[in-house]
């Protein structure tokens, strides 16, 4: 049996246990290795995505403000990216999960890995808007973070974590200049989709800017090598709901999806940023009906960047979307990187 049948298998039975997330912890960090975090892996590559959504907003923002408002979709275990936008300047930033993820540990390990790139400067290499004052509050604060629960860490740096429904977050309208998720939408219920686009709306203001990157291949195939970044498209949609994880649910929606689906929310899309795959791999396998009216270009797609904010006029909203500006995936390297 395939390997990623298995932990697919063990997923959906960890799923009714109690505390199921907590099963799911242990499997992840001695098991699969996938809830470890270092300075060149996770970390890193979490702060060239508060790079890349710090850069989106203020490319793309009418009137950016130095002092802006943050929320973001998908806590996750590592705030990492929450911590960085901290850093460059966010004076408040509302975080929402459907699950408490954070754990002492792993969130401390978080901090040591700011405090370390801190130190060597290659932080401010990675994240040049780090203002000095501000990450010299965090370095002095770094001790607390072994004896605070992480969500009260995070409440000192005006971070709120959150946990319930994000298509009610009960928050004012128009309050975030800044609307991000990473890694997230693909794990949304098509079914809910559109409501969650629509109040993410609903707390941009004209002048915001809301930003999502979007991990559309196969989540199994960075565990499982014997399969390629497409094998989730084999199957039917009867077939996949006994077959994703339930935990990690792949919504399998591709890149043109969620790009109706936030223009339908009320956004214009400015800018779009798509990495596809190899078509050898794509052809190894036999497409699922509910594949066939996709565009294999479409189908191509592994992951995107899709950058939105409210129109203008109707005209302007259209212009934009027909013509996304190119953006860019890649912070700038490093030495030692």
């Amino acid at each position: 049996m395939s390997s990623w049948l298995v932990k697919t298998g063990v997923q959906r039975t960890i799923s009714v246990l109690p505390r199921s997330q907590w099963w799911n912890s242990l499997l992840q960090r001695y098991v699969t290795g996938t809830l470890r975090i270092g300075p060149y892996d996770e970390f890193y590559a979490k702060l060239r995505a508060c790079r890349r959504h710090l850069d989106a907003y203020r490319t793309f923002s009418r009137r950016p403000r130095e002092d802006f408002t943050v929320v973001e979709i998908g806590t996750g275990w590592f705030p990492i990216i929450p911590i960085g936008l901290h850093l460059c300047g966010a004076r408040e930033i509302w975080s929402f999960d459907i699950v408490r993820l954070l754990r002492a540990d792993t969130f401390r390990r978080v901090i040591d890995c700011f405090c370390s790139f801190a130190r060597s400067g290659e932080l401010c290499q990675v994240l040049p808007a780090v203002r000095a004052s501000v990450l010299t509050k965090l370095l002095e604060m770094a001790p607390s973070a072994a004896k605070l629960p992480p969500a009260e860490f995070l409440e000192r740096l005006n971070i709120h974590s959150l946990i319930g429904d994000v298509r009610r977050t009960g928050l004012a309208d128009g309050c975030a200049d800044l609307v991000f998720s990473e890694g997230v939408l693909e794990l949304i219920d098509p079914a809910a989709l559109l409501d969650i686009l629509s109040e993410l709306r609903r707390l941009a203001s004209r002048d915001s800017v809301v930003s999502h990157y979007i991990c559309i291949a196969d989540q199994f195939a960075t565990f499982d090598k014997s399969i390629t970044p497409f094998n989730n498209l084999r199957f039917s949609a009867r077939a996949w709901r006994w077959l994703k994880s339930p935990l990690v649910p792949q919504n399998r929606l591709r890149a043109s999806d969620y790009r109706r689906a936030m223009r339908e929310a009320g956004l214009e899309i400015v800018a779009e940023e798509n990495r596809r795959g190899a078509e050898s791999d794509l052809a190894r396998i036999r497409l699922a009906p509910e594949f066939s009216r996709y565009d294999r270009q479409d189908l191509l797609v592994l992951f995107a960047s899709l950058v939105g904010r409210p129109p203008e006029s109707p005209a302007s909203a259209e212009r934009c979307a027909s013509e996304p500006q190119p953006i860019s995936f890649q912070a700038p390297q490093f030495d030692g990187a």
